[in-house]
Formats: structure tokens, C-alpha cells, sequence
């Protein structure tokens, strides 16, 4: 009996260990290598949707341009050109306008996850905010003062992959943390609509919202949402890392390792399986799509004929990734495509 209990205990050691141990993207026969070459004045120690912060308090936009230093505890928030916007840790706002290298500051006490300025050459310039407890506000920069505001659902956990409000004509569309779009309407100082793209309770906030003519994709790490004419909706469900619309395809990268090149429909196309990789970073240029599996191998993806090549490239472990339109960004080092 005792021979028994050893032997089933050893057996359910060997089950759970076996399931407990992480499996890794392991490519065969790896000759071609790539190199990182380019370097920045800093390494990254923080990323965002609309800039990463250097350890030396300068920022990278998603031009890929150091324009700005902040100080110690000041957060950046994103850029619509000569104008920068910066948070005081989780208080007061500071507007930049760099082409007269004057500065406004407004109260706040909540910190901002995302937030967006109003195209240059606007009526007025507008501030739309999402905090950390999911309201959204609109500030008048010319007034100086907060126009909206107005307290949603309560959240538990984010992604930190957080989207921007978007402004569309005389609209605000805010991503929310709790897996909406709510729409403002800019003339009348209301919220007009509001569209549920997933309802979990964690880490449910919008990573991703973009809106091309009359199509509007937005997505959570489970659910893609395409919206068109403003009436039609079509899902797509998941376990998504990031996404990126190029030329009216959507190109995902799967927390299992897959690519997938959807149409305007979310209709699936192609993919392709790069089995147990740790996709970070979507850059396509040329017709090709780059991606970085951890900091051990570059992917570059045809477009035509969606066959992937791998290269080997030597980066340091566990650092953080920011990309622009035509740049992949690894710790301080960097690659253009």
C-alpha cells in the first residue's frame, strides 16, 4: 500500500510538473541573423501607446523623434504636432505649445491613462481624457477649464496597452477601461451613444481603436469589433497581443503565437502559427510585416505570400518594445525597416 502511495504520488509530481514547465518557440535550422545596430541616448524603461520614456526623462514619440525632457514623476501624454501634453505625476496637466515654447497647466487629481489633443487649426483646442478610473473629461485649452466630465463602470485591471480618443469630426470617441466606446458630441456637450465591444471584468479596457473613413475597428485582448457606416458590427473573438490596419486589412498577433490578416468584415483570410511565440511590436513596411519574439528572434512576414522568415538576433532579456510606422525599439536599440 505504502509502494502504491509513493508511486501515485510520484506520477502526479511528474503530470503537474510537466504542465507547469513554459514551452518556448523553438525554430529549426536558424542561419539567417539581424542585427539592432541603431542606438538610442537611453535605454527604455517605459512604454505607451503614444510615446516610451527613455532613462534619461526624454521621450519618444510615435514619430520616433526626442523633442521633450520631462522631470522626475512627470508622465507623457501624447503629441498633435507643436503641442505636447505631460501630467505631474497623477496632477496637474501641462500643455505645450513648442512652436511659441509656452506652457498652460490645469488642477487635476486623477491619474490619466490615455488622452488625446484635438487636430491643430481647430475651432478650439480640445483635451479628451481617460483616468485610471474610468471617466472621461474634455478640457478647453483656450478657457482653461474642464468642459465634460462624467464617471463610468468601475474597473478591477488594465492592459497597459491602453488606446487614445479618437476625434472625428465633431466628434470625441473615448476607449474606455471597461470594454466601450462612448461617443461625445462636440456642439451639444453630450454623450450620444455608447457601443459595448466586451464586457469580462479584468483587463478589459480598449487596446485598440482606429477609424478610417466609414469604418471603425476597436478591440479588447478578446473581442475585434469592426463597425461600419456606423450601423453594421461584425466580432471577432480571441486572445490578442496587438493589431494594426494597413490598406483595409487587419493584421493581429495572437497571444498563441499566430498572425492573422482579417478583412474589413473580420472575416479571417490567412495566418499563420508560429507555435508557443511571444509576439511584441507590429511595424509594416514594403508589403512586409516585422515582429520581435521575445528578444530572441525578428519575424518578417510577406505579405504576398504570408510565408514567414525567422532571424536570429542577440538582444538583452525582459526589456521593453516600442514601435512607429517604420521602426522596431528594443531596450536602446533600434532597427528601421
Amino acid at each position: 500500500m505504502r509502494i502504491l502511495l509513493v508511486v501515485c504520488v510520484a506520477v502526479c509530481i511528474g503530470i503537474f510538473g510537466g504542465c507547469s514547465q513554459k514551452q518556448y518557440f523553438e525554430p529549426k535550422d536558424i542561419s539567417l541573423k539581424a542585427e539592432f545596430s541603431h542606438k538610442l541616448p537611453s535605454p527604455i524603461i517605459s512604454t505607451s501607446r503614444v510615446g516610451a520614456l527613455l532613462q534619461n526623462l526624454e521621450v519618444l514619440d510615435t514619430f520616433g523623434n526626442i523633442d521633450i525632457e520631462l522631470t522626475q514623476n512627470q508622465r507623457f501624454l501624447g503629441r498633435e504636432g507643436t503641442y505636447y501634453l505631460v501630467q505631474d505625476g497623477c496632477g496637474a496637466l501641462l500643455f505645450i505649445d513648442a512652436s511659441t515654447k509656452t506652457q498652460s497647466e490645469f488642477a487635476f487629481e486623477k491619474c490619466i491613462v490615455s488622452a488625446k489633443i484635438s487636430p491643430q487649426g481647430s475651432a478650439n483646442t480640445l483635451i479628451a481624457l481617460v483616468s485610471a478610473d474610468n471617466s472621461v473629461i474634455v478640457y478647453d485649452v483656450n478657457t482653461k477649464r474642464e468642459v465634460f466630465s462624467q464617471k463610468l463602470a468601475n474597473i478591477t485591471a488594465i492592459n497597459t496597452l491602453a488606446a487614445t480618443p479618437v476625434f472625428e469630426k465633431d466628434k470625441i470617441i473615448f476607449p474606455t477601461l471597461d470594454g466601450k466606446l462612448v461617443i461625445f458630441d462636440i456642439p451639444s456637450n453630450t454623450l450620444v451613444r455608447d457601443i459595448l465591444i466586451q464586457s469580462d471584468k479584468f483587463f478589459n479596457n480598449i487596446i485598440y481603436l482606429v477609424v478610417k473613413n466609414d469604418l471603425m475597428i476597436a478591440a479588447t485582448t478578446k473581442r475585434i469589433s469592426a463597425i461600419i457606416d456606423n450601423s453594421k458590427t461584425f466580432n471577432y473573438d480571441g486572445d490578442f497581443r496587438d493589431l494594426l490596419l494597413y490598406k483595409d486589412k487587419l493584421y493581429v498577433l495572437n497571444n498563441d503565437g499566430k498572425i492573422l490578416e482579417l478583412d474589413h468584415t473580420l472575416k479571417l483570410l490567412r495566418e499563420v502559427n508560429l507555435e508557443y511565440a511571444r509576439l511584441h511590436g507590429i511595424v509594416i513596411r514594403n508589403n512586409t510585416l516585422y515582429t520581435l519574439e521575445r528578444n530572441k528572434y525578428l519575424i518578417e512576414l510577406s505579405l504576398e505570400s504570408f510565408l514567414p522568415v525567422v532571424y536570429k538576433i542577440d538582444l538583452p532579456s525582459k526589456k521593453p518594445i516600442f514601435y512607429t510606422d517604420d521602426t522596431l525599439f528594443y531596450d536602446r536599440f533600434y532597427k528601421r525597416f
